[in-house]
């Protein structure tokens, strides 16, 4: 009996490790864009969220990057970084900056 528990045992081991092996990877693709000029690192896409950090003008931040193309969304309206007037843009880029994850107008990230 103790031989057909170790046995059950080791064929249940290898099986979780062959499906967490084959499992897809949980974060999306980063690529390096830097910042155009100062941009406040945002909650969520909206220049009413809180300021959770800063990515200085120059500095590099990984921005989610799916099939060719930087990942935008959608959320309040801003006029930063060139979108001066009455320009209203609504585009933002999803970030990390030295750990620190949220959202930044996209028009300040090149």
């Amino acid at each position: 009996m103790r031989k057909n528990l170790k046995v059950l045992g080791a064929g249940v081991a290898a099986a979780t490790a062959l499906t967490l092996m084959s499992a897809p990877a949980a974060h999306a693709a980063t690529k390096t864009l830097h910042a155009g000029e100062s941009v406040r690192i945002r909650a969520t896409a909206s220049t009413s969220s809180a300021a959770l950090g800063l990515v200085p003008k120059g500095a590099a931040a990984a921005v989610q990057f799916k099939d060719g193309a930087y990942v935008r969304y959608f959320g309040g309206a801003h006029n930063a970084c060139g979108t001066r007037g009455n320009v209203k843009y609504n585009q933002w880029y999803k970030v990390t900056y030295k750990g620190i994850t949220g959202y930044v107008a996209s028009a300040c990230m090149w």
